[in-house]
């Protein structure tokens, strides 16, 4: 079989960068590898990859919702409080960034000094920023902070396009002494206004739109579909490449947690001269721990031959957990489902709180008392507030369940175990409330408070526990193999993606982030692969 040069693990927003940066050197052979499905023309996408919104009501139910046929559908744990949710994460090209709710917030420049102040010297705020510059075409702003040459596509909606009940956020936001922000990707913003999206036209600009879709011509790049990967190869302490399962089962099935029937798969083994990991927060340990890398206490239960103790695989799971606060509309509200469910947002300092910005407050129009990503059986003309919590002081991990790569790993995210987490979620939590009680929000748009109740709201004690047990996930999982300096036992790579004490093997996507950003992961995950990108390269030239 064909040996490669580069053999990259995973097609989301960091492996599609990886794969159309690396083969713009003819001479290197590049391989990309994707457990999901593969749609090489826009006119042949699947609406619901295709489009963010716009097309029928129930789009995000089929993009997020149960059984997704373009997600691993995994089940996890937001504390011991609660029953499972689902995560979706994107199992198609593209990855995440194909099934995504296409918000495109960069991180805080606070986020990558404090990535630097960790090791990661190459990440500071002025080393970055040029990066979030080289990935955008945005549609609305130029000057210092913006490009309009990029890749990914940035708008906002203007406020003639608001909707009802997002015009109405807005105001009473402003009314609440929120300042306005019209460029929440300016580096100094905070405050209320639109929000930045990579979905012009509606279509939902993912990194298969933006980078491969430019690329595929080119002889020296393989796009393998539908190719789970069950293990990476090691030859002592060097990889040397990966065993794949083809064609990949269709997903999880997490109710027995096996995997949905599948036709006769073949397993082979494909050389390379390094292997790039861009599987995601979940999949990337997963992998690395069924290949013999993590903790060798806990890889040892499961039988698994050691290659490398390194701890820190799958533990500081990062996320920024949420609650959505719900009303009942008024009878005759109109709203329009087909339209985006989120245009407007709030970026803000909790009191008492010295991390800028560590909170996310946004409406959610047309939305279904069950949850906004959820199935719209319970029906959609409901409005809610959700609130994020951006900076978590809590963590979570990820560990197997089984050798077994059919199984999927055990998620444990930890929510709200916190004291100051909690005290800044009850602040969210009244604030939107109190929203919905401003003349801007009541009587025309909300009017009974479905939930959390006036006697949980009341009492601190019962917002603790009504916040632990509906916390769910923003979606933004990462940092479960994180970049960091070989001194800290619980850091998995160095700052080029390179994996501690392993040769030609590296990590190119959110699990490497030490602490998950303030914002959205996608957009900041696109830098991580064009960053790692340019690493690499370098290290290619050198060694030539």
């Amino acid at each position: 079989m064909k040996k490669f040069n580069k053999i990259i693990v995973g097609s989301g927003s960091g492996g599609s960068v990886l794969a159309a940066r690396l083969s713009e050197n003819e001479n290197c052979e590049v391989l990309l590898l994707e457990a999901g499905p593969d749609f090489p023309e826009f006119d042949s996408t699947p609406n619901e990859i295709k489009y963010g919104y716009g097309i029928d009501e129930n789009l995000w139910s089929r993009t997020f919702g149960v059984n997704s046929k373009f997600s691993w559908n995994y089940l996890g744990t937001a504390s011991t409080e609660t029953d499972d949710m689902l995560i979706p994460r994107g199992r198609v090209i593209g990855g995440s960034s194909s099934v995504n709710a296409q918000i495109f917030l960069r991180g805080l420049p606070e986020d990558f000094d404090e990535w630097a102040k960790m090791g990661n010297n190459k990440w500071n705020a002025s080393q970055t920023m040029p990066f979030f510059q080289k990935i955008e075409n945005d549609l609305d702003y130029s000057g210092d902070f913006h490009n309009s040459e990029g890749p990914i596509s940035v708008r906002r909606w203007n406020k003639s396009e608001w909707e009802k009940v997002q015009l109405a956020f807005y105001k009473a936001s402003l009314s609440m002494g929120q300042p306005n922000c019209d460029d929440a990707n300016n580096p100094n913003s905070t405050g209320v206004g639109p929000l930045p999206f990579n979905n012009p036209e509606g279509i939902r600009w993912s990194t298969n739109f933006g980078y491969l879709s430019k690329v595929r011509h080119r002889m020296n790049l393989t796009i393998k579909a539908n190719t789970l990967v069950r293990k990476i190869i090691f030859e002592g302490t060097k990889a040397i490449g990966v065993e794949i399962e083809a064609p990949a089962p269709l997903t999880y099935k997490n109710s027995t947690d096996t995997f949905h029937k599948k036709i006769e798969p073949k397993i082979y083994e494909i050389f390379c001269d390094e292997v790039i990991l861009c599987a995601g927060a979940i999949e990337t340990p997963h992998i690395l721990m069924l290949s013999g890398i993590g903790s060798t206490e806990k890889l040892r239960t499961h039988g698994i031959e050691i290659i490398k103790n390194l701890p820190g695989v799958g533990k500081n799971l990062r996320d920024h957990p949420q609650i959505q606060v719900y009303w009942k509309t008024n009878k005759d509200l109109l709203q329009n489902n087909l339209s985006s469910r989120i245009q407007v947002g709030i970026r803000y300092t909790a009191s008492g709180s010295k991390l800028r910005n560590d909170m996310f407050i946004h409406p959610v129009g047309h939305a279904p008392e069950s949850g906004i990503y959820l199935d719209s059986s319970s029906g959609s003309n409901g409005f809610g507030i959700v609130c994020a919590l951006y900076l978590a002081m809590g963590s979570g991990e990820i560990n197997l369940k089984s050798n077994d790569p059919h199984v999927q790993p055990d998620l444990n995210y930890n929510f709200m175990r916190d004291e100051f987490d909690l005290k800044r979620m009850r602040e969210a939590t009244r604030i939107a409330v109190k929203m919905g009680e401003t003349d801007h929000l009541k009587g025309d748009i909300v009017t009974e408070l479905i939930t959390p109740n006036r006697k949980i709201l009341d009492n601190d004690s019962l917002l603790n526990h009504w916040i632990t047990k509906t916390s769910r996930t923003s979606h933004h999982v990462s940092g479960t193999c994180k970049m960091g300096v070989k001194e800290d036992n619980m850091s998995v790579v160095n700052q080029d993606g390179k994996i501690h004490h392993l040769k030609n093997i590296r990590i190119a996507d959110a699990s490497i982030m030490p602490d998950c950003v303030r914002a959205n992961t996608n957009a900041t995950t696109i830098v991580i692969g064009e960053r790692i990108a340019k690493s690499i390269i370098n290290d290619d030239l050198r060694i030539s």
